[in-house]
């Protein structure tokens, strides 16, 4: 007896004998998920689908279950004591099941597992969403990215029909570049290239991760892009200069989280600024030398004052100092300290200076808006190496599309 039979029987059995397996709606288990309730999603996606499992008697919405829970075991969302090989092929059972069931939804979402098809629906993803449609961009399609394929075709009025063939999704993919290009067109927004550069923080714990950067670089951006990962705006704090970013698409091993000091810096310690200024040219990281300078600006707070020769995109880039600890992210270089002077009256003066929003006013931010961040009471001094090779891991390179 294979594996998936072996799965299915087990499943079958819990069904049958334990009563306080309750079936549960769709709606209900979608809003655990929504909440990031990951546990009980996954488990109340079970419930749903067992009227349909012990009696063989399947509607839409046990379907709809089903496409969810093989959806959760390939994001890594349930199942984690299972490695990534095994639970691919668990949802690979149940997309089978429903579309042996006679589901057109989970025959094409195992169309989307072919390798010929998967870059393609990625791309696919991309443009839906940027042609406004109201879907994930997490690279494993499901309900609503179907969905939003058969308003594409009705908008368009072409013929609405899934795609199951790499030629099919391929053919899809063309037809929504060319509809994209048009509104692009339309709007004076220049394809091809970003409008704006940065540097942004992972932040947070687990699963629920997010990007911090500037505010004045995410406010407009109609994209934001980090490598391949999409990311939208979470929060904006215009005053201080802040913002939050996140994607469906956030729950990987790669991505690590900062870790956030108890206090702020002292002034005169040497820093390290690290970012991503000059990503078009170089390729690659940069780390600037200098020192804290000022823990205030007039008596305020928010932001502090460093030295440093920093380049133009330097927005968003982690103040480090030689503890590895984060004093402050980067808000202003030299050049552009005059108009800012002239606007905030920070009273920053001399060229090399720089300002940076204070630990102090990013953590009030966080704070604010309810992220649980990592945090460090104490720490000894690093050596430079040390310091880069842990930056290098909380921090990516943004670029802003289409900004207003």
């Amino acid at each position: 007896m294979n594996s998936f039979l072996k799965f299915l029987c087990l499943l079958l059995i819990t069904l049958c004998f334990n009563k306080n397996l309750l079936s549960v709606d769709f709606e209900t288990a979608k809003q655990n998920l929504d909440n990031k309730e990951y546990s009980d999603a996954y488990d109340n996606f079970n419930k749903c689908t067992s009227d349909c499992l012990e009696t063989g008697d399947c509607s839409q919405e046990h379907f709809l279950c089903m496409l969810e829970i093989g959806r959760m075991l390939e994001q890594g969302l349930a199942e984690k004591n299972l490695n990534k090989e095994q639970r691919l092929s668990k949802a690979k059972f149940w997309y089978k099941y429903c579309s042996d069931k006679g589901s057109e939804i989970c025959a094409q979402k195992i169309s989307t597992l072919k390798p010929k098809t998967q870059f393609i629906v990625k791309n696919i993803q991309e443009k839906l969403f940027d042609l406004g449609y109201p879907i994930k961009r997490d690279d494993i399609p499901g309900i609503e990215t179907f969905a939003a394929i058969k308003q594409f075709q009705e908008k368009e009025s072409l013929p609405v029909e899934l795609p199951t063939e790499p030629e099919e999704w391929l053919k899809l993919n063309d037809m929504l570049t060319n509809a994209l290009a048009n509104k692009n067109n339309n709007q004076n927004i220049k394809i091809g290239k970003p409008s704006d550069y940065a540097t942004g923080i992972w932040v947070g714990r687990n699963n629920n991760l997010y990007v911090l950067t500037a505010g004045h670089f995410a406010s407009g951006c109609a994209k934001i892009r980090s490598n391949k990962l999409s990311l939208r705006i979470y929060k904006i704090d215009d005053y201080n200069d802040l913002a939050l970013l996140e994607s469906d698409n956030a729950i990987n091993n790669n991505y690590i989280p900062a870790k956030l000091p108890s206090k702020a810096g002292v002034e005169n310690e040497k820093i390290y600024v690290y970012g991503y200024p000059r990503q078009t040219i170089l390729g690659k990281s940069e780390t600037s030398e200098g020192e804290i300078l000022s823990l205030t600006t007039k008596g305020d707070r928010s932001k502090i004052v460093i030295s440093g020769d920093l380049h133009v995109h330097s927005s968003g880039s982690p103040v480090i100092n030689e503890k590895g600890l984060i004093v402050g992210s980067v808000h202003a270089k030299a050049s552009l300290l005059k108009r800012v002077k002239e606007i905030l009256n920070f009273g920053v003066t001399s060229e090399g200076q720089n300002l940076a929003i204070s630990i102090y006013t990013i953590k009030s931010f966080l704070d604010e808006n309810n992220i649980n961040y990592l945090t460090i009471d104490k720490s000894e001094k690093k050596d430079r190496e040390k310091i880069i090779s842990e930056a290098k891991k909380y921090t990516v390179p943004l670029e802003c599309w289409g900004k207003n």
